[in-house]
């Protein structure tokens, strides 16, 4: 099976691509923009190009079976700085994608990596979400999202494709660029390691949930064999943890107090809750979250010297 990731120099592209290139089950195609200092996993073909180009889409796509599609800028505390470009830079490039699979006459299964962190209506219950929970995104960021999933979903309707689409809930697992604006744990525990302050944006009171890369990369992998026309899925550990009880965890895994730059102005707006419900990931897929917040930041301590932080492009 010929499987293509678009987005693969991002945060989560680029564990996945490592995933899914060491499972030697499929060619594995790897779209990127830029292949300055970009160095792919063994075994896989490397394509630059430009999602806003239709004719790179459809070279991009010509005869893939699976499309994981990672592309998005900006993030939930920068992206209504400027709405006409956050709809060009992150809406346009999927619309492209779809007119180009459209054209080939190919119906290639596409697994969209959505949000489920900020896509979701707030509320004062504290049940965790369900897939059917209404929508209300607090940023151009989470409008975005499910304006690509009504997208993907009308482009399965007229049968151009198949999209299975994964909320994703706040992916940690490696580290990242001190001056990232979003990945909380990536950040941080870069930051602790190398003695520099942790921005921390909003309420630190703020409880999300997080789930490790591994556990990401498993589903998506799942994801891969389509079980309807079109679906949505949350991939989240159903357990929420708040900023500060996260960057406590991290000091204790550390051995060594962090120093915190708190923001109240930035992203003082976002949703002070979110956890995301999973039933329907463990009944369609058989998928169980296998590494809690603690051992998976264990993990990336112990094994921080040899893995450098991803840059802050997301693909």
């Amino acid at each position: 099976m010929s499987i293509g990731i678009a987005g693969a120099r991002g945060f989560i592209g680029s564990y996945l691509s490592r995933y899914i290139a060491g499972r030697k089950t499929s060619t594995v195609r790897l779209l990127v923009r830029n292949t300055t200092d970009y160095e792919n996993p063994p075994d896989t073909e490397v394509f630059c190009a430009d999602l806003q180009s239709r004719t790179d889409c459809e070279r991009f796509a010509s005869d893939l079976k699976v499309i994981h599609y990672l592309v998005h800028n900006n993030t939930p505390v920068n992206s209504d700085i400027d709405l006409p470009s956050d709809a060009l830079v992150n809406l346009v490039p999927l619309l492209n994608l779809i007119e180009a699979v459209r054209r080939l006459g190919t119906k290639p299964h596409i697994v969209y990596f959505s949000t489920g962190g900020a896509i979701y209506a707030p509320k004062q219950d504290r049940v965790p979400y369900k897939e059917t929970d209404r929508c209300a995104p607090l940023s151009s960021y989470g409008i975005q999202k499910p304006a690509a999933e009504e997208y993907l979903r009308l482009a399965a309707h007229k049968a151009y494709l198949t999209a299975t689409v994964l909320r994703v809930g706040n992916a940690y697992g490696t580290l990242l660029s001190q001056y990232r604006m979003q990945g909380l744990i990536g950040v941080a525990v870069n930051s602790i390691l190398h003695g520099q302050p942790v921005r921390v944006f909003g309420n630190v009171n703020n409880v999300r949930d997080y789930i490790h890369l591994e556990d990401i990369c498993e589903i998506a992998a799942r994801a891969s064999v389509p079980r309807q026309a079109f679906d949505v899925i949350n991939v989240g550990s159903g357990s929420g943890h708040s900023v500060f009880d996260v960057l406590h965890t991290i000091e204790e895994c550390h051995g060594g107090a962090m120093q915190i730059q708190t923001d109240d102005h930035v992203g003082n707006w976002l949703a002070d809750w979110v956890v995301l419900d999973n039933a329907r990931a463990r009944e369609e897929f058989g998928w169980n979250p296998t590494i809690d917040l603690r051992s998976g930041i264990q993990r990336m301590l112990a094994s921080w010297r040899i893995e450098p932080p991803w840059d802050t492009t997301t693909d």
